[in-house]
């Protein structure tokens, strides 16, 4: 089975007992504080991801780590997935449970890529563009790429947006080629 999957299925578990214990926010910011701990000390996260770390150590250390700064919720999951020898799937939870709260809560992720930067105007705007044409809140990250010459292109899941002028060239160009 996939990691993708198996983390899939961890959060799910995680989310509905925070969703029946009514603890979605507070166990979310207990994952993003776990993930925030072991990036910044990169050998606790080697040694509890180490396959040949006993269970019984990498419990030691999680709860040494993140006993009283996570609910004790959180801490059972975390030892869980160390029973399970699973703790590398931690990260992939974490981001699972994130796009599982963000669909509780009916918002979605989108990114627009522009030419030029968009003025605050422009943003708000977008936002509420697409928030009428998803129907959901939206979650709006914006870059610039100035090899798009103008307009802009908007990704929201697997949903391409492309309303640019390199995009419409692109398209012009593959008309022209198919009318040989």
């Amino acid at each position: 089975m996939r990691e993708e999957s198996v983390s899939r299925r961890y959060a799910a578990a995680l989310f509905n007992q925070a969703k029946a214990a009514g603890t979605l926010k507070e166990t979310s910011a207990d994952l993003a504080y776990v993930a925030k701990a072991l990036v910044e000390n990169p050998a606790m996260a080697r040694m509890i991801g180490h396959p040949l770390a006993t269970v019984e150590r990498k419990k030691t250390v999680l709860s040494a780590a993140f006993s009283g700064a996570v609910s004790p919720a959180s801490l059972a999951f975390l030892n869980l997935l160390a029973d399970k020898r699973r703790t590398d799937l931690l990260a992939g939870a974490k981001q699972e449970f994130d796009e599982l709260l963000r669909a509780h809560n009916n918002i979605v992720s989108a990114t627009a890529t522009t030419a030029v930067p968009l003025t605050a105007a422009q943003l708000a705007a977008l936002e509420k563009a697409l928030e009428a044409r998803t129907g959901k809140d939206i979650e709006l990250t914006t870059s610039v790429d100035p090899s798009l010459m103008g307009g802009i292109l908007v990704r929201i899941g697997d949903t391409v947006l492309d309303g640019t002028v390199k995009g419409k060239l692109d398209r012009l160009r593959e008309q022209l080629l198919t009318k040989k």
